[in-house]
């Protein structure tokens, strides 16, 4: 069938018309639109209408969304999104007003996604796997015996909150989470806490020694340290190194706790997985009970950029 999917992110939001069926889905055409960190509901609103308005005189059967953050799939209700501070957004209700009350379905953004991992990804014959997400913050999607598994209050896998750092004198300031914390996952590991930990880094060297030139100027993002990284900057190496390490220590945790068997990274930071995954891999490995875990999987999506149009798909299903 064809499906109108929209995938809302952190920093963008994408709206794609695309066919899909059992085993696969097939993008048609996409309008991108960035998102400012401060995006309110009605400029949301007015940027979809504006991406979907691109797209033409289009056909579709069903509305798939995909929302960053808590999601009430069941009542159609986008709970909580704590960087942008979005909350209790009835934007199913709202978009079927503007679609013709088409069939509208939201969930969390990582869910989806994992979700498509399982119907038409590297995850098909996986019953138990977790889905990562890395990009302007972090989450997880979880599936257990097949499905996804919501929890009690419908935010199980909320992985970026897990506290992966312990600060002590002398080391790097504490990055404060959106959720009020220090020292979770998302902030430390996420795109914005590589970019933080990259220019404090490089302010401590410029302070030790002057004549250091900077390599690039402010603001930075997670894509030009990595760019650095694969140019050899010292920096930028082993800030990419840390993020690896962090990511790697709190999904051993949750491996541990559920017994999994694969964790699969997907979200815009992961386009640089090849220069997260050794440290990634060996501080994965050093914490897992491996007799408990003997053969679980680290790996990249097999559905590409496009993970959260595949996941918006997904779940109208």
């Amino acid at each position: 069938m064809n499906i109108l999917a929209i995938d809302i992110g952190g920093s963008k939001l994408i709206a794609a018309l695309l066919f899909a069926d059992d085993s696969r889905f097939e993008i048609y055409s996409a309008a991108h639109r960035n998102l400012a960190a401060d995006c309110r509901q009605e400029q949301l609103l007015t940027l979809i209408d504006d991406a979907v308005a691109e797209l033409g005189n289009i056909s579709f059967e069903r509305v798939g969304v995909t929302i960053p953050g808590l999601a009430d799939a069941r009542n159609g209700i986008w709970v909580y999104a704590c960087f942008s501070g979005i909350c209790d957004f009835p934007i199913v209700q709202i978009l079927s007003k503007r679609y013709g009350n088409k069939p509208i379905v939201i969930e969390n953004d990582v869910n989806a996604c994992a979700l498509a991992e399982k119907k038409f990804g590297k995850c098909r014959e996986l019953n138990d796997f977790l889905w990562i997400t890395v990009s302007n913050g972090i989450g997880g999607g979880l599936v257990l015996n097949g499905e996804i598994y919501l929890g009690h209050f419908g935010a199980a896998a909320e992985i970026g909150h897990f506290e992966v750092v312990d600060f002590v004198d002398g080391c790097q300031p504490p990055i404060q989470c959106g959720c009020g914390h220090f020292g979770c996952l998302e902030a430390e590991a996420a795109g914005p806490g590589i970019a933080k930990r990259y220019a404090w880094k490089l302010q401590e060297q410029q302070k030790q020694n002057p004549s250091i030139q900077t390599p690039i100027l402010p603001p930075y993002t997670a894509q030009k340290v990595a760019e650095l990284a694969r140019n050899g900057d010292a920096i930028a190496l082993s800030v990419m190194e840390t993020t690896g390490t962090l990511l790697g220590k709190a999904a051993s945790y949750a491996v541990n706790l559920l017994n999994l068997e694969a964790v699969i990274f997907g979200g815009g930071v992961i386009q640089s997985f090849d220069l997260l995954l050794p440290s990634l891999e060996k501080s994965f490995r050093s914490r897992l009970f491996q007799s408990a875990n003997p053969s679980v999987k680290l790996e990249q999506t097999g559905l590409g950029y496009h993970a959260g149009l595949a996941g918006a798909a997904a779940i109208t299903f």
